[in-house]
């Protein structure tokens, strides 16, 4: 019989030439994707850091750091779980703090123009990666920074969604400025996690991909559903190890 008490979950990734060696507790409930996403981003932190570290030892120093929000001014495709996520860590916000950024989710939008935004809004026509390129240069010739960039700072870097982890680059930072495939190089990603949670919400990743961009998280209304988290855990973890 189901019970309240977490379940420990032991875990052995190797990428990259290095393991990855973790116990993690899961709530032996129902929960909805959400609710799961602490866990499942420190997993992607830990990759993304085997990745860099691997960069580093073959002598490509990451170039990103703080204070240089170029990157944040890119289209950032973020999962419906890491939508419903930011949502609701807006929502938790003191009540100043709330308004200051819902007003920059505001300007943000009227920035790009309605046009713009309603393409944004109809992702299901930007499936193939040309079209998302197309789409993706659009948006950053706007000029158009990240509701949550702060003096060019991220100021949710705890909870920044996946692909914000994933983008490291070992080009000089100031490339990053007008970025092409000749003068920005990222760092090579075994595995991208944010790909896994594109198809997860259905606490098993047989969905077809579905994301939205970041600047219309506070839009997502709606249930969501919960599924047993052992259950939803290992399905993810199956779907890392291939």
């Amino acid at each position: 019989m189901p019970t309240d008490e977490p379940m420990g979950f032991k875990l052995e990734l190797t990428l990259c030439d290095r393991t990855i060696e973790a116990e993690v507790p899961i709530p032996n409930q129902k929960m909805r994707v959400a609710d799961l996403l602490p866990v499942l981003l420190s997993f992607d932190e830990a990759v993304v850091g085997m990745a860099a570290d691997k960069a580093e030892s073959e002598g490509r120093k990451i170039s990103c750091r703080e204070g240089c929000g170029a990157c944040c001014r890119q289209l950032v495709p973020i999962s419906e779980a890491e939508a419903v996520y930011l949502a609701e860590l807006v929502a938790a916000m003191p009540a100043e703090r709330q308004t200051r950024v819902r007003e920059r989710f505001r300007e943000a939008l009227a920035a790009l123009g309605e046009p713009l935004v309603e393409r944004l809004r109809d992702t299901g026509q930007f499936k193939d990666l040309a079209a998302r390129r197309v789409l993706g240069e659009e948006y950053f010739h706007r000029g158009v920074a990240c509701p949550f960039l702060e003096d060019e700072r991220c100021s949710i870097y705890p909870h920044r969604p996946m692909p914000c982890r994933e983008y490291l680059v070992t080009s000089p930072a100031e490339n990053c400025q007008k970025p092409t495939a000749e003068t920005v190089r990222p760092v090579d990603v075994p595995i991208k996690l944010s790909q896994i949670l594109y198809q997860f919400g259905d606490g098993v990743g047989n969905q077809p991909t579905r994301w939205i961009p970041l600047v219309l998280a506070l839009e997502l209304v709606g249930e969501q559903r919960t599924y047993p988290a052992p259950e939803m855990f290992k399905n993810f973890v199956s779907r890392i190890r291939g």
